[in-house]
């Protein structure tokens, strides 16, 4: 059987020399269940909606929360700051984070590296998803360099956290609605096709209108006389 460090990845990317001090050999068989399982709903059936976006994280904080009476769950949404990570203001257990991160400087790496990928990811999914939608042949009649940089600036992050629940970790953004996964491709072509839509559609209404006004005021100049 493979060891637990041949095995200590994150999005298929070796583990940090700091993030390996979890791998314990007495941990093998509970990381490999951990492996396993990450992606499988309490029915067992494998999900790839939200899959565990660093199982070496997950593994740390479970193995740690205890021995500093922190209590999961509820989960604890976990945000960047000026000093590194903290919870979310009126969490009781912040305290007791800090102090677990201020002991084991691994986990702060690991965090910043989930969050670190989990962005670059994210603006992957972008331009991929702007990229295809160029390739296609709908947007020849309008103005889809404009539309596209005000469709890429209102997809702008606006704020990110990082949540543990017991069992995984994940990476959310926040929406206009409250807290959501953060975004994939394709989330990125419905969204663009939705845009897209408003934008040919307020477009249509406009050059109607433009129309309309142009008839009229042919209408009103000397010597035009209307159809009979």
């Amino acid at each position: 059987m493979a060891t637990i460090n041949n095995q200590f990845k994150i999005n298929n990317v070796p583990a940090s020399p700091a993030a390996k001090v979890y791998a314990r050999s007495s941990n093998e068989i509970a990381f490999n269940n951990l492996m396993a399982t990450r992606q499988t709903g309490a029915d067992g059936i494998v999900s790839s909606f939200r899959p565990d976006v660093s199982p070496a994280l997950t593994m740390a904080l479970t193995s740690l929360v205890g021995n500093y009476g922190i209590k999961v769950p509820p989960k604890m949404r976990i945000f960047s700051a000026k000093k590194g990570y903290t919870l979310e203001e009126g969490d009781e257990r912040a305290g007791a984070f800090i102090t677990l991160l201020d002991d084991h400087p691994g986990v702060t790496e690991l965090l910043t590296q989930a969050e670190t990928e989990a962005l670059a990811a994210r603006e992957n999914a972008l331009n991929a998803s702007i990229d295809n939608f160029l390739q296609g042949t709908s947007t020849a009649s309008y103005d889809a360099k404009g539309f596209l940089q005000e469709f890429r600036d209102e997809q702008e992050v606006r704020q990110v956290s990082i949540v543990y629940d017991g069992n995984t970790t994940q990476v959310e953004e926040l929406g206009y609605t409250g807290w959501r996964p953060v975004k994939t491709e394709h989330d990125f072509n419905a969204d663009l096709q939705a845009a897209y839509s408003r934008y040919t559609i307020t477009g249509s209404a406009i050059e109607h209108s433009e129309l309309k006004k142009h008839k009229a005021a042919l209408a009103r100049l000397p010597g035009i006389t209307k159809p009979g």
